[in-house]
């Protein structure tokens, strides 16, 4: 009697060590696809910066021509040339500066998010083996 409740508790705990093991594996895929929306908002996210970068180069440009104008000086004269054309670098820098941050932080939340994902088929993996050795070390036990 005894030996079939050892065998029954060892059976008992190696089931309880799986389905913990699916349970884990179940919150890191979830973690896992939660971390892919944050990637994809963090590229959003950066996409929009990059077009406010070059809407407020645009306005500033506007504002040198303008006052370029209202000087007497002409739009042609090369100095203002010169000075638009670096506003217009420097709009452009700025938005691809938050381009490229925003895909690298998106990079970043996917490569967390693979880990995740290895991470639970690991747990699934690592758990049958628990569950194996339980059920052999009870009836190692029980052969004693």
């Amino acid at each position: 009697m005894s030996q079939a409740l050892a065998v029954g508790g060892s059976l008992v705990s190696a089931g309880g060590t799986i389905l913990g093991a699916r349970s884990e594996a179940k919150a890191l895929k979830k973690e896992a696809a939660q971390l892919e929306v944050q990637a994809g908002t963090e590229r959003a996210i950066s996409q929009r910066s990059a077009m406010e970068e070059r809407r407020q180069a645009r306005l500033v440009a506007s504002r040198g021509v303008a006052v370029a104008a209202a000087s007497g000086g002409g739009v042609d004269d090369p100095t203002v040339v010169n000075l638009l054309a670096d506003i217009e670098g420097e709009g452009e820098y700025r938005a691809l500066t938050a381009l490229y941050n925003g895909e690298e932080e998106a990079r970043g939340l996917e490569g967390q998010a693979k880990a995740r994902r290895k991470e639970a088929k690991n747990v699934k993996r690592a758990s049958y083996f628990k569950a194996a050795s339980t059920i052999l070390s009870s009836a190692s036990g029980m052969a004693k």
